[in-house]
């Protein structure tokens, strides 16, 4: 394919790590904001929402009637959700009884900025285990500026109504939410603009019709976990079939020759993960890319949702001035990649953002080059050896800010010491057996261990190694290495002067002869009876050998 610019997705201070942290911030917002507990998962019974909406953009309004069947614990007296605090509700009934409430604000937060709690007396028991909620509420959202708008900004929310676009996510909470984010849902969906308007939202598209005028769209998912309302009055449409669907973007200024690459890209990690991990669920059976014309936003690839993501065109029109080839294929690989790694719930959500993470430099290994991987790579490395002696492991990582480069991408690197532990084909038919064992369900910590210590057998303290490491990259002992083929062990790093990404041989003449046919080569550490060295396997599984080179400690020549 042609040469495109790959952004490195590391370095300080990148808008991908202070933006990119929201998607896990807002379980702990929620549940920290609104006190509000998830049902245990045997009953984790999906709310369903019927939703009728009314935007009117130039005016900045939304008008919503909902009919919303919320599964509550049997003799329930009081129900609570959160509700975008500028909107009035008229109407409010449970099981067809009027029921009173009363709200109150919303603790202060930064990711999550307009959110109250209604709190609601029910007017009887409920004994059936389900609460019909129906109301009725309108208003304005809050203005709150654009993530990335400002330096150092407190308050941030892409959610807006205005003449130029809308769009709408769980951030706002324009649409009632009764549990932390994760909790599953049956969004019915019937959305009425002004016309010459465009929607698109979650799920699939049912019809579409004019109604006074005015286009009204209706929707439906089966499952999900948000509802998204995208929408402008300019937006081109590019289609393009692939053998189990179609992909839709959505743009109103970007150039031809970006969407069709972009379009290409897309089909082409689609491609590279169903074959690797099977079919998932996308509720449309239809990718759509929607590039919303706002002017900042969420950065890089903006938010995933099954079978949807939502990009700031403006800041890919900035990216595109300064590079006509600029390309987005990891971080959209990365949000494609939720459409697969989604069940880590809790402490637990780490799972998803190191996988996709993983999953989107595979990526770019198989789409664009070896060479472009191993940057990703050591990317990685360097953000790692560069976090604090005190930051938490995998297996603790909480839910904030400071998290990120554990998850994200210490994570990552230790998904690619499993592969190369294990070898390509053993990890791929592994990652493939763990997505397909536990899609659709809500797993954490504990179930990764359990399923990765068991598929690499006598190799699996490799695993309490990594999750349960604090600091950068993980100590490794030499009696903590056991072999796999050809003499290599477990990649991780030495305690060395300084932490280096390495791979520990047997010194023996075949590996002596390896490292000498390695061009350039020209000194290994020598540590008692073992060789330090960095390594990697080709996709053709034939060893090739680089020096790590940089660190105080190469002392001795042997070569």
């Amino acid at each position: 394919m042609a040469k495109v610019k790959i952004r490195t997705r590391c370095g300080p201070g990148t808008a991908r790590q202070k933006w990119g942290a929201v998607k896990f911030l807002f379980l702990l917002i929620v549940v920290a904001a609104f006190n509000i507990v998830p049902l245990a998962e045997e009953k984790a019974v999906p709310v369903s929402y019927d939703l009728k909406v009314r935007i009117e953009p130039k005016q900045g309004t939304i008008a919503v009637r909902g009919r919303i069947v919320v599964p509550v614990e049997a003799g329930a007296k009081t129900l609570q959700f959160g509700l975008h605090e500028t909107f009035a509700i008229r109407k409010l009934l449970v099981n067809g009884r009027r029921a009173t409430f009363s709200t109150q604000p919303g603790d202060p937060s930064p990711f999550f900025p307009a959110t109250r709690k209604v709190l609601v007396n029910l007017p009887a028991p409920i004994a059936s285990g389900n609460a019909l909620v129906e109301l009725e509420y309108s208003g304005r959202l809050k203005e709150i500026p654009e993530f990335g708008t400002y330096p150092d900004q407190k308050q941030a929310m892409d959610d807006q109504i205005n003449s130029r676009l809308v769009e709408l996510a769980n951030y706002s909470s324009w649409y009632p939410q009764f549990f932390v984010y994760g909790h599953p849902i049956q969004p019915t969906l019937e959305v009425s603009l002004p016309k010459g308007w465009i929607a698109i939202c979650s799920g699939k598209k049912l019809d579409e019709q004019e109604e006074d005028g005015r286009p009204v769209t209706r929707w439906s998912s089966p499952l999900d976990d948000d509802i998204l309302i995208a929408a402008a009055p300019n937006y081109k449409r590019k289609v393009i079939p692939v053998s189990d669907g179609q992909i839709e973007i959505y743009y109103t200024q970007l150039p031809e020759e970006f969407i069709n690459r972009e379009g290409g890209e897309i089909a082409a990690v689609m491609g590279l993960f169903t074959q690797e991990l099977g079919s998932t669920t996308i509720p449309s059976g239809t990718v759509k890319h929607v590039f919303s014309p706002k002017r900042k936003g969420q950065g890089r690839a903006g938010i995933a949702r099954p079978g949807m993501i939502v990009t700031s065109e403006g800041r890919l029109l900035e990216a595109l001035a300064k590079d006509p080839k600029f390309s987005l294929l990891q971080d959209v690989a990365h949000e494609i990649a939720h459409f697969w790694w989604d069940f880590g719930v809790g402490q637990g959500d780490w799972i998803n953002e190191a996988f996709a993470e993983y999953w989107s430099a595979v990526a770019v290994e198989r789409i664009v080059s070896e060479e472009e991987f191993q940057k990703v790579l050591e990317g990685y490395r360097r953000e790692v050896s560069d976090l604090p002696a005190d930051a938490p492991s995998l297996a603790k990582v909480p839910f904030d800010g400071s998290g990120f480069v554990v998850r994200y991408y210490k994570g990552s690197l230790m998904l690619d010491s499993i592969r190369k532990t294990m070898g390509n084909g053993s990890f791929y038919a592994a990652a493939r057996e763990f997505f397909q064992t536990y899609k659709g369900k809500s797993i954490g910590t504990a179930e990764f261990r359990s399923f990765w210590k068991q598929r690499l057998g006598d190799t699996g303290a490799l695993i309490d190694l990594w999750l349960d490491s604090v600091g950068g990259l993980p100590r490794i002992e030499k009696s903590a290495l056991p072999l796999c083929e050809d003499n290599l062990v477990a990649e991780g790093t030495f305690d060395c002067a300084r932490y280096i990404p390495a791979c520990l041989f047997h010194q023996s003449t075949e590996s002596r002869q390896a490292a000498r046919t390695y061009g350039g080569a020209t000194s290994l550490v020598q540590h008692a009876s073992w060789l330090i060295i960095s390594s990697y396997r080709s996709d053709h599984g034939k060893n090739r050998l680089r020096i790590a080179e940089g660190s105080q400690v190469f002392q001795n020549l042997l070569i």
